[in-house]
């Protein structure tokens, strides 16, 4: 009597095994769209959650400037009615301006986080002086810097510091940079700031705060806010992540470094390094490279 083959399944011309690989494929092929289907839906409703978070924080964040904008001006308007002193009038007024400064920041940070996820962000880039892109920062900060009650010492000893990019991004990231050591000052406090030309010839700005050491913890949280969907842009306002963010992306969008370190009784420090201005052949000779090519 001939002897049966042990594998039931091992037939001479492979079909039965080629119907069961090919059902095998169809059945896993449908389980991953199934799998893949439940995911988008579930990246959905976080995403839905998320804008319905940030829209109702954003809420909050502008209206409460603007209130206090239409209030005090409200009374200034009024001043007679209300029987306000000068000193009263000035005080009022400050907070006009601080209020209008707040709502301004907010503002920025709607659009320049809305630039940056739709990818518009375009860069002139060209030979720049980083002294006076900082200076005008500083500048700017001024009101921030008043309603915080926090100084800002700008060490800036050279009087050019040139450096290739874009100044207008490379302000808004200093911006950034400023109103987060603000915030993180104690009132009375300073945050210094300087350019200058590294060692190594590299145009560089630094921000020191005296506030509170960040954990490592923390700055690996804050440079991540926009990583996780699910978190959305609810607290971009309650600390340094999206400011930290913003600025890091304008920085390395020009081929630059964003650095953070941060020590307990020191502070936290950020510097951000640009790439070196460039002579004027240098470009030309890289146009006529394209041209070529």
């Amino acid at each position: 009597m001939p002897l049966r083959a042990l594998n039931p399944f091992a037939v001479h011309d492979g079909a039965l095994i080629g119907a069961y690989s090919a059902r095998l494929a169809e059945a896993i092929a449908v389980r991953r769209a199934e799998l893949e289907a439940r995911a988008a839906r579930a990246q959905a409703e976080l995403s839905i959650k998320a804008r319905s978070e940030f829209l109702a924080n954003m809420n909050h964040e502008l209206r409460t400037p603007l209130n206090a904008i239409i209030g005090f001006a409200t009374m200034l308007r009024d001043s007679e009615t209300y029987d306000l002193g000068e000193e009263q009038r000035r005080a009022y007024s400050e907070y006009v301006l601080q209020s209008a400064d707040l709502l301004l920041a907010h503002i920025n940070t709607i659009l320049e986080t809305a630039a940056l996820d739709s990818g518009s962000v375009e860069l002139k880039r060209k030979d720049e002086n980083l002294r006076v892109v900082l200076a005008e920062a500083v500048a700017r900060a001024a009101i921030a810097a008043a309603a915080a009650e926090v100084r800002i010492d700008d060490r800036t000893s050279a009087d050019e510091i040139g450096f290739w990019g874009d100044a207008e991004r490379a302000g808004q990231a200093i911006d950034h940079l400023l109103r987060v050591a603000l915030r993180a000052s104690p009132k009375g406090g300073a945050v210094l700031v300087r350019a200058a030309v590294s060692e190594t010839g590299f145009p560089e700005v630094a921000i020191r705060d005296n506030g509170e050491a960040m954990t490592p913890e923390a700055i690996r949280e804050a440079l991540s806010a926009f990583d996780e969907v699910h978190r959305g842009l609810d607290r971009a306002f309650a600390g340094p992540g999206v400011g930290l963010v913003i600025a890091k992306t304008f920085i390395e969008m020009q081929g630059g470094r964003f650095e953070i370190k941060s020590r307990a009784g020191k502070g936290t420090v950020v510097r951000i390094v640009l790439p070196p201005p460039r002579a004027a052949s240098d470009i030309a000779a890289e146009k006529d490279q394209r041209l070529a090519g």
